[in-house]
């Protein structure tokens, strides 16, 4: 065991904050006496004071100190993993790590429906072939769920030669897959299992949170310390463990796509965050249990409003349900959940974290309180009584509008065209009605939170048409490089 009450990231930039350095390198702020006064005022002298580089500044020039080797050693330990990459680009790093770590061009990797837009991107640009595992839907409430064991055999008995599955875990909704049973599957084809648990970093901490995937037979695992831990954005930890992962090549693969000059502060609160986690984690995440759960107690009596809870759970793809999640269905309101974001995140400054069609979805962390609980509380009570007086921004979701289920078929277990392909092909923009028929040239994305509803490849159906319409009509945005969600999509060229 090591001591993990050591922190030292941490410990070595306290060191460089104590003796001020002649710099000839960079950063060319110099702890901040060139940087512009206005932004100095604003985020205070310290915070470039603590912008130095990892060489010759947390540690020398050849990093003898080994600052950075005993922090990842470390977090390995707490997250019950064998290795541990630190990344300063966000969870969207850490899968482009993993992808790369196990697939070259022309390999085949499984990869989640309802993954966000982080994953099929990386794939797409590593050349790589993407198949789709389609997501378990619960058809009563238009929920997409996690990943079904035997369908993900099936697919993997169709592609023999996959190099990797990734799932993710929990989803959007907060429901997590049965890990356990996906890494059964994956490992007795020989086949890494990589889960994206972005929103369950905090998992092996508390005992009322989901198990932690890598105790469960996870051979990656992606967090995302920032999203409900308390590091900075764009904090997030790559982990492995078992076999079945060539180690020099993931730690290759960090390598070419980690920044040369990551951001010290935010490797600093990694660093930290992993150490109050050991020695404090069930202590917090009970307090904000009990939060998430007081609220969903007291919203229970609004007229309007259905609460989502354990009642999700079971049967496949449902394997656990993070109470940390908080989703409400709207529909009862006569609006939509973008309706419902729109409407809170501007009269009542209450940010939720996913809004769809029906939904609309809120992540208590650490650092929610008992007042931004109250806020949430009374916003959504005001939000029910506007609703009420027929407030005209709100329009009701008919009740044949397209839902996930009518998707399904759309996800094909094999694309049209291989994606590197499609998206490096020619292509014409042309209107959503137009592209029946036609291969997809890019992603579209639906955000929050930015899960693509086509991929380049795929074949784009009248299904695809209805449900991205009736999501822009509903006040969705669509990610969309240039023309933000005007209706226009790219596709491949015809001859």
């Amino acid at each position: 065991m090591m001591d993990q009450s050591k922190a030292p990231i941490l410990d070595a930039l306290a060191a460089v904050e104590r003796g001020s350095i002649a710099g000839f390198g960079g950063p060319g702020h110099d702890e901040g006496r060139a940087a512009s006064p206005d932004i100095v005022a604003l985020l205070g002298k310290r915070a470039f004071q603590a912008d130095v580089l990892t060489p010759k500044g947390l540690d020398d020039r050849t990093e003898s100190f080994g600052v950075m080797q005993q922090a990842y050693r470390l977090a390995a330990e707490a997250w019950g993993a064998e290795l541990c990459r630190f990344s300063t680009g966000g969870s969207t790093q850490s899968i482009q790590t993993a992808v790369a770590a196990v697939a070259g061009p022309g390999d085949t990797v499984l990869i989640a429906a309802n993954e966000h837009k982080a994953a099929f991107s990386t794939a797409v640009y590593a050349g790589v072939n993407l198949v789709a595992i389609p997501p378990v839907i619960d058809r009563e409430r238009d929920v997409e769920h996690g990943t079904d064991p035997a369908a993900l055999a099936r697919l993997l008995d169709l592609h023999p030669n996959a190099k990797a599955a990734l799932v993710i875990s929990p989803t959007f909704f907060g429901v997590t897959s049965d890990i356990r049973a996906l890494a059964e599957v994956c490992h007795a084809r020989g086949v890494p299992l990589i889960v994206d648990a972005a929103w369950g970093a905090a998992y092996p901490f508390c005992d009322r949170l989901p198990d932690n995937p890598m105790a469960l037979g996870a051979d990656v695992m992606v967090v995302s310390v920032h999203k409900t831990m308390g590091a900075l954005a764009q904090g997030s930890f790559m982990l492995v463990s078992g076999d079945l992962i060539d180690r020099e090549r993931f730690v290759w693969a960090f390598e070419m796509l980690q920044c040369t000059s990551p951001s010290v502060p935010i490797l600093a609160s990694l660093d930290a965050t992993r150490r109050v986690h050991v020695a404090e984690g069930q202590r917090l995440w009970q307090r904000v249990v009990d939060l998430a759960d007081s609220v969903r107690d007291r919203l229970a009596s609004v007229d309007g409003i259905a609460i989502y809870g354990r009642e999700m759970i079971g049967g496949p793809g449902a394997h656990d349900l993070d109470p940390t999640f908080l989703i409400l269905d709207v529909r009862g309101l006569g609006m939509s959940g973008y309706e419902a974001d729109e409407w809170l995140q501007a009269e009542r400054k209450v940010s939720a974290v996913l809004g769809d069609l029906r939904h609309i979805g809120f992540s208590f962390s650490l650092g929610t309180t008992d007042a931004d609980a109250e806020r949430l509380v009374q916003g959504v009570r005001d939000l029910a009584a506007a609703a009420k007086r027929g407030d005209a921004c709100f329009h009701a979701i008919p009740d044949d509008a397209p839902d996930y289920a009518s998707l399904a078929p759309a996800i094909p277990t094999a694309p049209a065209l291989p994606p590197p392909q499609a998206a490096a092909a020619k292509f014409d923009r042309v209107p959503y009605e137009q592209a029946v028929g036609r291969i997809a040239g890019q992603s579209v994305a639906v955000v929050p939170p930015a899960i693509p509803r086509l991929l380049p490849g795929q074949m784009i159906t009248a299904a695809h048409v209805a449900f991205l319409r009736a999501n822009l009509g509903a006040g969705a945005f669509i990610l969309d490089p240039d023309e933000h969600g005007d209706g226009l999509v790219r596709v491949v060229r015809e001859n």
